[in-house]
């Protein structure tokens, strides 16, 4: 079952420091378990979220009068083309990406397991899977510019700040090399659950976004330019997305502006696979990550997960037109770990 925050951190907070706490008060059975909220689409929709889904439900809410058409049919809103309704609770019509109606989905299905009633407490011997939202995170981007007869829009990176990806420009009929850019985030994670659990294994780490065009990506004064776009300027699906998974080499919550621009990432020795076009297996580095005091011999602990465009700036030639530029929403890490029996020896892994 998946585990995440919950609001009454005061009230589960002797568990934390010592053991599992008698509560004074009855808990209401549809109070969540820990790291888990109400998700608050409407005033009575309790089904329990991480924190982050119940941020998003909000944000859609305030996005909605803009994503339906301008006036009723039958007695109900429509939704523009590209959004559906959200379906999180009957007669929910908040128009929102295909993407954010199956997270919907699944809370409700998971509803049940992450509340006091129906669910099982996180540090229980056996295996669990946890879910957990990003804490903070940190844009940055690169950019070189060809030529000094190139109009390029500035200051970079404008209105596609917070976005992921990369892009390079030519203009002219000569085709002259004009700009190029990548983009980057880097997250952190909720680790404070798995902090409080000092005995146990990851079994295996999965990093999932949910991913579109970006809305704009103005390039160069004079010319339009799609986010997702062949070497010709057309429009093109990017069927894989236009993120590459790296590891941050440097503490960039607490010595981020130490470092101007892009972070440093290991070249080598984080092993990652993309498992489909918006999941990646980070299993070595978030467990890495999560050991204590240190990693094992030959792991590097990183800090958090870099989503960045995949070019280096000294790769892209602005030789053509493509542009691959995404906005990520719903970032999250789910953690399957087992916690052993209390004295039973955990090899080195």
């Amino acid at each position: 079952m998946l585990i995440g925050y919950k609001t009454l951190v005061l009230l589960l907070l002797p568990a934390f420091i010592g053991g599992v706490a008698e509560e004074s008060v009855a808990q209401d059975p549809r109070d969540c378990l820990p790291g888990y909220v109400w998700r608050a689409a409407r005033a009575d929709d309790l089904v329990c979220v991480i924190p982050q889904s119940r941020a998003l439900a909000a944000d859609e809410n305030a996005k909605a009068p803009f994503r339906r058409e301008p006036g009723l049919r039958d007695g109900v809103y429509y939704c523009l083309s590209g959004f559906v309704w959200r379906e999180a609770y009957e007669g929910d019509t908040v128009c929102v990406t295909p993407a954010a109606r199956q997270r919907v989905w699944e809370e409700n299905a998971l509803a049940a397991s992450r509340t006091v009633a129906g669910g099982v407490d996180f540090r229980t011997v056996g295996q669990h899977t946890l879910l957990v939202g990003v804490t903070t995170s940190r844009n940055a981007w690169e950019s070189r510019t060809y030529s000094s007869t190139c109009g390029e829009l500035t200051p970079m990176p404008g209105v596609m700040d917070g976005m992921v990806g990369w892009g390079q420009a030519e203009i002219g009929w000569l085709g002259e090399n004009c700009f190029a850019f990548v983009l980057e985030r880097a997250v952190q994670f909720d680790f404070t659950l798995m902090d409080v659990i000092p005995d146990k294994i990851v079994d295996r780490a999965v990093l999932s976004y949910d991913e579109v065009e970006a809305p704009s990506c103005p390039l160069v004064v004079g010319y339009s330019y799609r986010c997702w776009q062949n070497g010709e300027g057309n429009y093109e699906v990017k069927a894989n997305g236009c993120v590459e998974v790296r590891i941050p080499s440097m503490d960039w919550v607490r010595n981020g502006g130490t470092v101007q621009g892009r972070l440093p990432t290991f070249a080598s020795g984080q092993p990652i696979s993309r498992i489909n076009a918006r999941q990646w297996d980070v299993t070595s580095p978030i467990a890495w990550q999560l050991s204590s005091p240190a990693p094992p011999l030959g792991g590097m602990r990183g800090y958090g997960v870099l989503l960045t465009g995949g070019p280096s700036i000294d790769g892209l030639t602005a030789q053509d037109n493509t542009v691959c530029v995404s906005d990520l929403s719903n970032i999250t890490l789910e953690i399957t770990y087992t916690v052993p029996p209390s004295g039973e020896f955990i090899p080195p892994r």
